[in-house]
């Protein structure tokens, strides 16, 4: 195997602070967008977003890292452990030295942005969430998300056969021989 790429996104601060950025940029056309589904769903539009949905985001927070610690459980070894964080201001999830195809790991990256989505999503449907805090919590989470889309869209970009190696502070991407 050939090393063709390291992604280090605990320790690097030039790669910290364009995640950073780029999250605040995401927020607006994800505002927009569950603007539109909560619209979509609820005739009409009432509620507040309040104080115990700042609750929520934490939840939201740890359920988005055990998800992408289940996928690594699924689709690791025997061997596979999982160890989660919070460093630099991100949480994570991380299975330093566990070996993944490019779907797989796809899969893990976006599988809580995914989920959670649709868990709102339904939530605002049944009306246990008002249209504001579907709208703003969705919107964070997704905008959260962009460091998993970072990473999809490296991989996606690998015209090659590729393993990842996950590792302390990020992933290896290797050619597959």
């Amino acid at each position: 195997m050939k090393l063709l790429r390291k992604i280090d996104f605990l320790t690097d601060k030039k790669t910290n602070l364009w995640l950073n950025i780029g999250a605040l940029l995401l927020i607006l056309p994800f505002l927009f967008f569950f603007a539109w589904v909560a619209l979509e769903l609820l005739e009409e539009d009432e509620g507040l977003f309040v104080f115990t949905d700042f609750l929520y985001l934490f939840i939201l927070l740890v359920v988005h890292e055990l998800i992408h610690g289940f996928f690594f459980k699924i689709f690791g070894n025997e061997k596979t452990k999982v160890k989660f964080g919070f460093k630099n201001g991100m949480a994570y999830a991380t299975s330093p030295g566990s070996f993944y195809s490019r779907g797989k790991m796809l899969i893990i990256a976006l599988s809580p942005f995914v989920l959670i989505s649709l868990f709102l999503t339904v939530c605002c449907e049944l009306e246990w969430l008002s249209s504001p805090s579907y709208i703003a919590l969705a919107s964070i989470h997704a905008a959260s998300c962009i460091g998993d889309f970072y990473l999809s869209y490296i991989l996606i970009s690998q015209k090659e056969e590729i393993l990842v190696e996950d590792t302390e502070v990020g992933l290896n991407i290797y050619r597959k021989d």
